[in-house]
């Protein structure tokens, strides 16, 4: 009987304990909210629910990233200010937005000057060179910012409804949708395009109601926000390769432990490699999806493009030597 006794007292300290425990994790809990523009579908999107898994598993539910895509948390052009005041924890940043807060961050919007997957590796993969001395900037800046890591959103191509594109004398007239970037909207200009700045999540009502004839975009993010649905021209121009940051408000970041900080960081690495594989295996799907659904698929070559714009792209690279030289060893490396 006396055994039974200590036994069952025993299983009361245990329960008791592990129900302590339990609920000193959950008032110590720490929420983070994520704000992204897309839809779940897209890669990025995918990326910020594997760092959610990733960050619940390893924190043992102490910490917990909750995902707001489809711009629930609001417009994607506020998450970076939105983040600096603190009214929005983790925000995924395009790599145009974020030339605000750094202005050197413009240097990857010119066109043509990150030229494959390869490359984009090199420079940006498991803290590479680029990747490296933006997040530097970034959290020395002194703007309430800390940067996590630069995800990828891939080369850009160009939607219309105006006509099918074979050379960049086609491009001249058509009203599309940039973001706001001088950059892009520069290089749409060289071209004799209308570039209208404007938000992602504003562009597909802009579409149906015929304020613009086009948009560019990563095929991926064309292919999951069903972009055939408003437009019925696709030309492959890989004319941009998009990145995006991975961003945290300073405050958030820091009512996380030492230990917490860690395993935030590293999880951000770990998706970020799952959200590449994932962006081009998407990628590759998007091209052949969107032809299904009756879009008329053209390719732009480049080498003309290019020299449509020779002197612009020329201007903008002189502009920032130093991020050119990054690249360029990139680049010309054999």
């Amino acid at each position: 009987m006396k055994n039974t006794v200590k036994i069952l007292a025993i299983a009361t300290a245990v329960a008791a304990a592990a129900a302590f425990s339990s609920s000193a994790i959950a008032a110590d809990k720490i929420v983070l909210k994520a704000g992204h523009d897309s839809p779940e579908t897209v890669p990025v999107a995918k990326g910020l629910a594997k760092w959610a898994e990733l960050v619940k598993e390893r924190t043992n539910g102490a910490v917990e990233i909750k995902v707001y895509n489809n711009g629930t948390a609001g417009s994607a052009s506020d998450y970076a200010v939105n983040c600096q005041l603190g009214t929005l924890d983790i925000g995924a940043v395009n790599q145009s937005v974020m030339t605000s807060f750094v202005p050197d961050i413009a240097a990857i919007d010119i066109p043509y000057l990150i030229t494959s997957y390869e490359n984009a590796d090199k420079l940006f993969a498991n803290d590479g060179p680029l990747t490296k001395y933006y997040t530097d900037e970034i959290n020395k800046a002194g703007i309430n910012l800390v940067n996590m890591d630069v995800w990828e959103v891939g080369f850009r191509e160009f939607s219309n409804s105006v006509r099918p594109i074979k050379t960049p004398a086609d491009i001249k007239g058509i009203k599309l949708r940039v973001m706001d970037s001088k950059i892009h909207q520069g290089f749409w200009r060289a071209l004799g395009a209308d570039p209208v700045p404007m938000s992602w999540g504003e562009a597909y009502t802009a579409l149906q109601q015929k304020a613009i004839d086009g948009v560019e975009n990563a095929i991926s993010v064309l292919y999951g926000n069903n972009i055939n649905e408003v437009n019925k021209y696709l030309a492959m121009t890989d004319h941009n390769y998009s990145s995006i940051f991975m961003i945290m408000s300073e405050k958030s970041w820091k009512k996380l432990s030492p230990e917490q900080q860690k395993i935030v960081q590293q999880a951000a690495k770990e998706a970020g490699a799952y959200e590449r594989e994932e962006q081009r295996r998407q990628a590759k799907e998007a091209v052949d999806g969107l032809a299904k659904r009756g879009m008329e698929v053209t390719t732009v070559d480049k080498e003309q493009m290019k020299a449509a714009v020779a002197d612009f792209l020329k201007e903008q690279k002189g502009t920032y030597p130093e991020i050119a030289k990054i690249i360029d060893e990139v680049e010309g490396a054999k």
